[in-house]
């Protein structure tokens, strides 16, 4: 009798672990632009994607042909839209246009190149890359409200789309921030998480609140 008990529990625990159900987001960033190429900064303005930034956006592609892909969110800065038009061809998916993805807005900034920036405002220049919790330049967006807008949008696709595959193209800050949010890195320490490079494909997966990071491999 002790052992029809103790193995109708195992059976209940695996019925039970069967239904918990792995939510993931493949992000991505967008390719390579002729401003990533110009070495210019461009926040919420655009360029086009070169064409090592389409064969990025193509690597990507191949990298998720095994996995089944049920909704795409994506940035509605146009580096992106193309990035994600690209990855995916082929597919019959529902695309969701969210504004909470785009890239940090860096006001007077945006399309400047570094030198420029550091030359204009040489003590927002060594926050931006030093201390970016404290970085304040007017016109731009924090660091913080950046973070605080791409977690939302990001907790919102883990909330609303529960065991599905959803797409994520967003950019280069964006996604670092939010990095830093799930592993519990604070912002003063940004710099200890390594730059996400043009095309690079991560995957963030929840089950049982908790949240796991790592590549993708194609």
């Amino acid at each position: 009798m002790a052992y029809r008990w103790w193995l109708k529990g195992v059976l209940n625990n695996l019925v039970e672990n069967s239904s918990v159900r792995k939510t993931r987001i493949f992000l991505v960033r967008h390719g390579q632009t002729e401003w990533n190429q110009q070495d210019r900064l461009q926040g919420q303005k655009n360029s086009p994607l070169t064409e090592i930034g389409r064969q990025q956006a193509l690597m990507a592609k191949e990298s998720l042909g095994q996995y089944e892909i049920h909704k795409a969110c994506v940035s509605p800065l146009q580096r992106a839209q193309d990035t994600l038009d690209i990855i995916l061809q082929g597919r019959e998916v529902e695309v969701v246009r969210s504004g909470k993805l785009k890239e940090i807005n860096l006001g007077p900034w945006e399309g400047k190149t570094r030198e420029e920036t550091e030359r204009s405002h040489p003590i927002e220049f060594n926050r931006f890359w030093k201390h970016p919790d404290k970085f304040a330049l007017q016109g731009a967006e924090t660091f913080d409200q950046l973070q605080s807008r791409v977690v939302a949008a990001l907790n919102s696709i883990f909330t609303k789309d529960k065991g599905k595959n959803v797409l994520v193209v967003s950019h280069w800050i964006a996604i670092k921030v939010a990095l830093a949010h799930y592993t519990s890195i604070p912002l003063q320490q940004l710099s200890s998480i390594s730059d996400p490079e043009n095309g690079t494909l991560l995957t963030l997966t929840s089950r049982c609140n908790s949240i796991s990071i790592h590549g993708v491999q194609g």
